[in-house]
């Protein structure tokens, strides 16, 4: 059926069809809907950063990603501050760090790595990396890291394998 006959034959003629462009009604419906949503589940707060963040990763390293096992809150011995600890595995890798909060708006990251070797830990901010090693107990800290999002690359010892983490907001 051609496209007139629709229009006078069978009442399809009001524009409405799949194929057809989208109405002023039809707009102001996809407004409303749009709207709605921004209100009940509004996109979080710096998500278009961690998307471009996690983009801007060399993906031509070889790398073994890690997951997110475990995530706690403790309280710190000393302090009304919280210490976070997060635990980080892969097939040949434990990660696990602590955070904690420093008064000037920065925090310290302790970590240990199992099996415990020296390793080279790039720390990924959007800044710049910070860089340390771990010792052959496999402990490493980085002190005064910048708040927002980062992500841990473990550079292995005697290859050219990475550990990463997932992305994380300090």
């Amino acid at each position: 059926m051609n496209r007139e006959n629709s229009r006078n034959g069978n009442g399809a003629g009001t524009g409405t069809g799949a194929n057809e462009p989208l109405s002023d009604v039809d707009e102001s419906i996809l407004a409303a809907v749009r709207r709605l949503w921004e209100t009940a589940d509004p996109m979080p707060a710096g998500l278009i950063e961690q998307i471009r963040f996690a983009l801007d990763l060399d993906t031509s390293l070889d790398l073994e990603v890690s997951r997110m096992v475990e995530t706690q809150e403790l309280a710190a011995a000393r302090t009304d501050e919280l210490t976070r600890l997060v635990t980080f595995q892969s097939d040949s890798l434990s990660i696990m760090i602590t955070i904690e909060p420093r008064v000037d708006g920065t925090a310290r990251i302790d970590g240990w790595l199992t099996p415990a070797a020296c390793h080279e830990i790039e720390l990924r901010c959007p800044a710049t990396p910070i860089t340390t090693s771990s010792d052959d107990a496999g402990r490493f800290s980085l002190d005064s890291v910048p708040t927002g999002i980062v992500q841990l690359i473990v550079h292995l010892s005697g290859n050219s394998r990475r550990i990463i983490t997932p992305t994380m907001e300090i």
